[in-house]
């Protein structure tokens, strides 16, 4: 038999002899297990504004809550998912890993579903709602695996500065477009997530500026998906949504080892213990380096003053005047409307997601593939 026939043959089956958790390749690069050791989430609620997540799947059971929903999901509580992005983002934050599934970054905390869209167009001021929803409701990080190429509008940056004001990490995906950072993860104060691949280089697709603070895996991140949308439960993706989720779910586990300490200290030690990916200090591809959650974790570090991601205060004047808290050099905010058109995507581009063969036998695809396929359509918004 060629050579070339015989892997095609025998890969399938190597993939089949792998549990869903064994084929996430993130998990032991980031050295989560022992970053599992340190804590697991608990008492950490993560808001995952999204498509909504499927609070049946499996691997997700008792992790999420009664959440919310705006825009054309307005009306629901946020816990069931027709496109599939949600579920995987929760997941990668939170799976539980039980019989072999899918296992999260934080496994302990609870998911707090804002499902904003489903498959169809949303608005900034959509996201700004949710994030203002999440911070009044206990969610402590927020993951936002969406992005717009249009400019922010100040609605989206007054909901940012609330929820900072209120002690939440703010988590967003740079875009997969590989050109400049997005919005929201454009925005001071907010962790924006570039990519990598699993050679722990800049992810090819990755949006990537000055903006970007920190790189997380973003390629071939196997999570669960619901049923409906792939008959398996899991799927595969490639994009800086899951980079972002994966950041949250570090974020998580920092907040349950050190539940008091504040935001802003949060943000400051998963900056200050990245693993520089080039050269020393801040660089457009990946930030301030790749996240290190054990470097997070066991870190000691003096407190700081203020997010370290926020611009410095500006001096003080006679007749101070309230100022937003960043804004793309390029558009002051007195430029930019309230109120326009604006067209999201998840991650700000296509985040694929391909249906997965897995080794479970009650639940294998019904078009089994090898974990590398690439045919399916991607997610649309």
């Amino acid at each position: 038999m060629p050579l070339l026939s015989a892997l095609a043959v025998a890969l399938p089956l190597l993939l089949a002899a792998q549990s869903i958790e064994e084929q996430e390749w993130h998990l032991d690069a980031l050295d989560i297990y022992s970053a599992q050791e340190q804590a697991r989430g608990d008492g950490v609620i993560v808001a995952v504004i999204d498509s909504g997540v499927d609070a049946k799947h499996p691997d997700l059971a008792g992790r999420v809550l009664p959440g919310t929903g705006f825009g054309s999901s307005k009306g629901t509580d946020g816990t069931t998912d027709t496109d599939g992005h949600g579920t995987g983002m929760a997941a990668i934050i939170a799976a539980t890993g039980r019989d072999g599934g899918a296992l999260g970054i934080a496994p302990g905390a609870k998911i707090l579903p804002i499902a904003s869209a489903e498959k169809e167009q949303f608005t900034l001021d959509v996201v700004a709602e949710s994030i203002r929803w999440a911070a009044d409701h206990g969610a402590k990080v927020v993951n936002l695996s969406l992005g717009f190429s249009s400019s922010m509008t100040p609605s989206l940056v007054r909901a940012v500065n609330y929820a900072i004001e209120k002690d939440v990490v703010l988590v967003a995906a740079t875009g997969n477009e590989g050109k400049e950072v997005s919005a929201p993860a454009n925005i001071g104060g907010v962790i924006a997530v570039a990519g990598t691949n699993r050679e722990g280089k800049p992810w090819k697709s990755s949006n990537v500026g000055a903006d970007t603070v920190l790189a997380a895996p973003a390629e071939g991140i196997v999570t669960a998906a619901p049923t409906s949308v792939y008959s398996s439960g899991y799927a595969e993706m490639d994009g800086t949504s899951a980079a972002s989720a994966i950041v949250a779910g570090v974020a998580a586990l920092v907040r349950a080892k050190h539940p008091q300490l504040p935001a802003k200290d949060v943000v400051n030690v998963l900056i200050k213990t990245a693993k520089d990916l080039a050269e020393p200090g801040r660089d457009e591809a990946t930030g301030f380096g790749l996240i290190d959650p054990m470097g997070a974790l066991t870190a000691q570090l003096p407190p700081v003053e203020r997010n370290p991601l926020l611009p410095p205060p500006k001096p003080s004047t006679a007749q101070p005047t309230p100022t937003l808290a960043a804004q793309p050099s390029a558009q002051p905010a007195d430029e930019i409307s309230d109120r326009l058109p604006f067209i999201a995507a998840v991650a700000g581009g296509t985040a694929v997601m391909t249906a997965l063969l897995i080794a479970l036998p009650a639940i294998r695809s019904r078009r089994p593939e090898p974990v590398s396929a690439r045919d399916t359509p991607p997610i649309p918004w």
